[in-house]
């Protein structure tokens, strides 16, 4: 009898608090990892990159179906949500930004 090794799920939540503890926090990896649980860095890693190629819609798993939570939420709820992602957009405008200006003054 093979037991199979299921892959763990990360939520949302916790892909996006360890790529702003990576990009915004300049935390290590291997620290981020080790504080929130994550079996593999290079999972990590692949957050990043996907975060860096579409965002944070990177992540959503309802892909155009809203989820029950979703379908009853409020107005205001729906604004609180939109306004922490934009706000988590221009801190990572501004991180590119410092990025690049540190890459032309070298």
């Amino acid at each position: 009898m093979t037991m199979s090794k299921k892959k763990p799920r990360y939520s949302e939540e916790l892909k996006l608090e360890a790529i702003r503890r990576v990009l915004e926090e300049k935390e290590a990896v291997q620290s981020v990892v080790d504080d929130l649980g994550i079996r593999h860095r290079d999972n990590v890693y692949e957050w990043i990159k996907k975060y860096k190629k579409t965002g944070k819609a990177a992540f959503d798993r309802s892909l155009g179906r809203p989820g029950k939570g979703e379908a009853s939420s409020t107005t205001e709820e729906k604004v609180d949500r939109l306004q922490i992602e934009v706000d988590a957009l221009k801190k990572y405008l501004e991180v590119l930004h410092q990025e690049k200006e540190e890459r032309n003054i070298k």
